[in-house]
């Protein structure tokens, strides 16, 4: 690999590590909302509907936003967030309750 090319693959992953920092930031720090009663099941009146950062049922964060979710971290590792899907089509309801985190 040449310099440049080292330069270049060091500079995009430090890009991602920023980024995965910063999700991973959002666990720290617990929204004033509530969560979702996990006693209400998984019914379409349960998705969350405010525009922001959400934690799963298994700790991963998804991206809430008027187009559908976007699947952010997975197992603590940062995702291409192209992927759009949608409550119910998409099946996001399954890894429901949802926890809102706060932005910093």
């Amino acid at each position: 690999m040449t310099e440049t090319n080292h330069h270049a693959v060091l500079t995009g992953l430090l890009g991602v590590a920023e980024r995965v920092m910063e999700l991973t930031s959002y666990l720290m720090v617990p929204a004033a909302v509530p969560e979702i009663a996990p006693e209400l099941g998984f019914s379409e009146q349960q998705e969350p509907t405010r525009p922001g950062l959400y934690r799963d049922r298994d700790g991963d964060i998804w991206q809430r936003n008027e187009v559908g979710w976007r699947l952010c971290v997975q197992q603590g590792v940062a995702l291409d967030v192209a992927s759009i899907w949608n409550w119910m089509d998409g099946h996001v309801r399954e890894y429901a309750p949802f926890t809102p985190l706060a932005v910093n």
